[in-house]
């Protein structure tokens, strides 16, 4: 991988300091990838390609970088339970269509039974493992499991009446897995939707600054342009593999060894997709991020003005990270950071890098501490700290 250390990288480390983030943790950032070929020469219609080449290396070099051993293990856990649900000898032969419920359950062998059992378990203990690692996008994460059993669903739909599909469908064989199909995709949308919306309050909120260059360049610097694609990807491949399995069993005819290797080919890809799309969210907004809509934070916001709550949740008390003791600074309930207008006389208090309601005067991204003195950034006070 080619990388690129231009004028607006030295700039933009400047205004990070200027505005008091902190990127220690970072091992490269995203505006150290050039792309691999450059399309953009070709059209310059093209650059967005040149775009999403960058953050594909970025996203995938980053995961291989910072996943740990517990990662690559429940990427195995998920690809062996795929395996054994996908290599029975049940599915390679078809089974007799004839028996179903527990009596066709009942008709399998014991080494069959048992390998089902066996897969069922590993994909809960898979279930499990995803549930841990990634504990703000827990409910995404599963919700997303869910939604590759239900594309499954719609292909098994699509084949009841037509193994041989999609050759020779008619409309009305196509309603109940189509409805299936835009219901996932629904959730899918507002689940993009969710992680799009919380990257911009965390750069509103973490990123701020008066120089609107150095906000742009946070703004690419947070792209989820090559995270949307690879959530695409997944849509994709799972999509593929859920139709190439439920083609094969649907009648052995028609479904050869090839539609079988498909499946399992696209369903194996699918995981490290799905486990990227879970993971790189929570690198970008941090561990004490809530992903949500900003509609969801709204409806919030207006229960606990209903419910006659003024008082703001808060993580902790705000102290000093020097002398620890606590300072006038909380957040609003749309989640902006309070503080005491910073103008002498004036006993007003507004969000960072808002004008104060009394004065008029801008407030400032750093904040001195009344015990200490202390000249630090506004986040420093706050018990939540940056993770990207």
């Amino acid at each position: 991988m080619s990388e690129e250390h231009g004028p607006d990288s030295v700039a933009l480390s400047e205004g990070d300091v200027a505005a008091g983030t902190d990127h220690g943790g970072m091992p490269f950032r995203l505006r150290d990838f050039s792309p691999l070929v450059s399309v953009s020469s070709l059209h310059e219609l093209a650059a967005p390609l040149d775009r999403l080449q960058c953050e594909v290396q970025f996203q995938t070099k980053l995961a291989i970088f910072e996943w740990e051993r517990k990662h690559w293990i429940t990427m195995a856990l998920g690809a062996v339970a795929f395996l054994l649900g996908s290599l029975s000898p049940e599915v390679m032969s078809g089974g007799d269509p004839m028996l179903i419920g527990a009596e066709g359950i009942q008709s399998v062998s014991s080494a069959v039974f048992l390998q089902m059992i066996l897969s069922v378990i590993l994909w809960v203990w898979f279930a499990v493992q995803i549930w841990s690692l990634f504990p703000i996008m827990r409910t995404h994460a599963i919700s997303l499991l869910a939604f590759w059993n239900l594309f499954i669903v719609a292909q098994l739909l699509y084949h009841n009446e037509n193994p041989s599909f999609p050759i020779g469908v008619s409309a009305s064989q196509m309603m109940m897995g189509t409805l299936v199909i835009l219901v996932v995709l629904f959730f899918i949308y507002f689940f993009w939707k969710a992680v799009s919306e919380t990257r911009d309050l965390h750069i509103e909120e973490y990123h701020l600054h008066e120089d609107v260059r150095l906000m742009e360049m946070e703004m690419a610097e947070h792209s989820l342009s090559g995270w949307g694609l690879m959530l695409l990807t997944w849509t994709g491949t799972t999509t593929l593999s859920s139709w190439a399995g439920a083609h094969y069993i649907a009648d052995q005819s028609v479904g050869t060894i090839g539609t079988l290797l498909v499946h399992i080919v696209f369903g194996l890809l699918s995981l490290p997709v799905l486990m990227m799309v879970v993971w790189y969210p929570q690198r970008m907004l941090g561990q004490d991020t809530v992903v949500r809509t900003k509609a969801a934070i709204a409806a919030d916001a207006e229960l606990l003005i209903q419910s006659g709550t003024t008082s703001v949740a808060n993580h902790g008390k705000s102290v000093c990270p020097e002398c620890n003791e606590e300072v006038s600074i909380s957040r609003n309930k749309k989640g902006e950071i309070m503080v005491p207008c910073v103008t002498e006389g004036c006993t007003g208090r507004s969000a960072v890098g808002k004008a104060c309601p009394k004065c008029k005067s801008t407030t400032p991204t750093r904040y001195d501490c009344p015990s200490c003195g202390i000249n630090a950034p506004v986040l420093d006070f706050l018990s939540d700290v940056e993770v990207w």
